[in-house]
C-alpha cells in the first residue's frame, strides 16, 4: 500500500538527508556521463576548425584508450573466494548468498564502475522471503554521504528507474535504521515501501578507486590528463586522414594550356585518364606540366607516437602500448608493469575490504543480527596475484619452493601459487581424499584377510602355531 505522505516515515533528518543526497547525485550527473563517453570510445571530435576541412569534419573517428586504462587494472583482479578465520570454504553459508546475487558476475562490473566514477557502492537489503539482496550500484545510478568520524556512509540514495527525460522516478533512501523506496509520479513522491532494521548503519558499501583523505570516494582512474591526450590523438588520428588524401592524389599543374579544357566534368577525366593529350599549335606557348606532392604523414605518426606516450605514462601502462617495434626481454616487460601491479593490488584492497563488510551485513541481515561476532569481523575476501607471470617462471618457482619448504606443494597456499584456480583446487582435493579413502579401505580388507588366515591356521595350542607343528613342553623337549 502507498503512503501518501512523508510524516508517517521520513523525520526532518531523514527529508534533510534526502535533499542532499539529490543534489550530490545532480551535482555529479554530467561528470560521470562524461567519464563514462570516454570509457565507451564514444566521445566527440574537438576540432579546432583549423586544419580540417568540413567534408571531413562529420567523420565518425573513435579512440579506445581510455577503456584500454581502465580495464588494464580491471582485467587483472580476480575474485578468487571467501575466506574465514579457520579457513573454512563456505562460511556463514554465503556461497548459495553469492549464487542467487550472481556475485561472481556482477562484482567484476562494480570494479569496471569504480575505476570508470572513482566509486562504485555494493547495497544490501532483504528480499520478501528474508534473503539477502546484493545490488551493485554505479555512481551514476547512486549517491553516498561520507561520516568522516565513523569512516562509512551516514546515508545512501540508489536511483533505480529514470523517465524517458532522465529524471528519477523510483529511489531507494539508504539511512542507518531504514530503507525507503520512494515513487515519484507527476512530479508528486510518495512512499512506496519501508523496511526497518536494527543495525544502527546505513546497509550500503562504498567501492572506491584511488581514495584519499580529501575525497574519501575515490577518484576516476580516468583523469583529466587521460582525456586530453585521447582528444589529442583523435585529432592527429583525424588530420592524418587529411594528410593522406592529398598524399596518395599528389596535384599537377600545367602552365601555358587553355584552361577551358579542364572545366566542369573533363576535370576527373583530366586526373584519371590514361592518355592525356592537348592541341598544341606553332607559335603557342608550350605547356609545361609540374608535379607537386603532397607533405609526408610521417610527422602525424610521430605525433600519434607523443600522444601515446603521455597516455600510456599516465595510466602505468607498459611500454610496448606507445612502441612496439623492439621486443622487451621478459624482466623488462616485467618491471614496465611494476606501477601497473601495485596499483591492482591496492585497488584490491579497497574493493575486496567493501565486499568483505557487504557480506557481513547480509549474513547480520539474514540471521537478525545487531553485531557481528569475532568470526564474522575476521571475513575476508582473496584476489588471484595481479602480477601475471609465464607459466614456465611460475613452475619453477614452483618448484624450487616445494623443495625447500615441507609440505608447501601439497598445500593450498602453494596450489594457489602455482596459479591454480579454487574450484582446481577444491576438485584436486576431493579426488586426493577419494584416493585416500580407497587405499585405506583396500589397506583395511588386507589385515582383515591376514588376520583371518592366523585365525584358520590355529591348533589351539597356541596362538599363531599352525597345524600339525609339534608345541615345545616347558620340560624339555618331546
Amino acid at each position: 500500500m502507498i503512503l501518501q505522505s512523508f510524516d508517517q516515515v521520513l523525520s526532518a533528518d531523514d527529508v534533510a538527508l534526502l535533499a542532499r543526497l539529490v543534489e550530490v547525485w545532480n551535482g555529479r550527473r554530467n561528470s560521470n556521463l562524461t567519464r563514462s563517453i570516454y570509457y565507451d570510445g564514444e566521445s566527440a571530435l574537438k576540432d579546432f576548425g583549423i586544419s580540417l576541412p568540413p567534408q571531413m569534419r562529420g567523420l565518425s573517428a573513435a579512440l579506445g584508450w581510455v577503456g584500454k586504462g581502465v580495464r588494464a587494472v580491471t582485467d587483472r583482479s580476480r575474485f578468487e573466494g571467501v575466506l574465514s578465520a579457520d579457513g573454512t570454504d563456505d562460511p556463514f553459508e554465503l556461497g548459495q548468498v553469492l549464487a542467487e546475487n550472481q556475485f561472481q558476475s556482477e562484482y567484476p562490473q562494480a570494479k569496471v564502475s569504480s575505476a570508470v566514477h572513482g566509486c562504485a557502492f555494493i547495497a544490501v537489503s532483504l528480499d520478501s522471503f528474508g534473503r539477502p539482496l546484493m545490488h551493485m550500484v554505479a555512481a551514476d545510478a547512486g549517491a553516498g554521504v561520507w561520516d568522516t568520524s565513523k569512516r562509512r556512509l551516514s546515508g545512501f540514495l540508489e536511483v533505480v528507474e529514470l523517465d524517458e527525460v532522465t529524471r528519477a522516478m523510483t529511489l531507494v533512501l539508504y539511512t542507518p535504521e531504514k530503507a525507503v523506496t520512494i515513487e515519484v509520479n507527476e512530479g508528486t513522491p510518495r512512499i512506496a515501501d519501508v523496511v526497518t532494521h536494527g543495525l544502527g548503519i546505513v546497509t550500503a558499501v562504498p567501492m572506491p578507486y584511488a581514495p584519499e583523505l580529501r575525497r574519501p570516494l575515490g577518484h576516476s582512474r580516468i583523469t583529466r590528463a587521460a582525456m586530453y591526450y585521447s582528444d589529442a590523438a583523435l585529432r592527429t588520428i583525424v588530420r592524418s586522414e587529411v594528410s593522406a588524401e592529398f598524399y596518395s592524389a599528389p596535384e599537377y599543374w600545367l602552365f601555358g594550356a587553355d584552361v577551358s579544357a579542364f572545366q566542369d566534368a573533363d576535370k576527373w577525366s583530366a586526373v584519371m585518364g590514361r592518355i592525356k593529350a592537348l592541341e598544341y599549335q606553332e607559335g603557342d606557348p608550350k605547356p609545361e606540366l609540374h608535379r607537386f606532392s603532397g607533405a609526408s604523414p610521417q610527422p602525424h605518426t610521430d605525433q600519434l607516437r607523443m600522444w601515446s606516450s603521455l597516455f600510456a605514462d599516465d595510466q602505468d601502462l607498459e611500454v610496448k602500448f606507445a612502441d612496439s617495434s623492439n621486443p622487451s626481454s621478459a624482466d623488462a616487460i616485467f618491471a614496465a608493469k611494476e606501477t601497473l601491479i601495485t596499483t591492482t593490488r591496492d585497488a584490491n584492497i579497497r574493493w575486496d575490504s567493501a565486499a568483505a563488510s557487504a557480506m557481513r551485513i547480509a549474513v547480520m541481515l539474514r540471521d537478525g543480527m545487531t553485531e557481528p561476532t569475532d568470526e564474522l569481523r575476521k571475513l575476508s575476501i582473496r584476489s588471484t596475484d595481479p602480477a601475471i607471470v609465464s607459466p614456465s617462471a611460475r613452475a619453477d618457482a614452483f618448484s624450487k619452493l616445494s623443495a625447500a619448504i615441507d609440505g608447501f606443494g601439497m598445500s593450498e597456499v602453494g596450489m594457489e601459487f602455482a596459479g591454480l584456480s579454487r574450484e582446481q583446487i577444491i576438485r584436486f582435493q576431493t579426488e586426493r581424499q577419494r584416493d585416500q579413502a580407497g587405499s585405506r579401505f583396500q589397506g583395511l580388507i588386507e589385515a582383515a584377510k591376514s588376520i583371518r588366515a592366523v585365525n584358520d591356521g590355529d591348533s589351539g595350542a597356541g596362538v599363531g602355531v599352525p597345524a600339525g607343528e609339534p608345541v615345545a613342553s616347558s620340560a624339555g623337549s618331546a
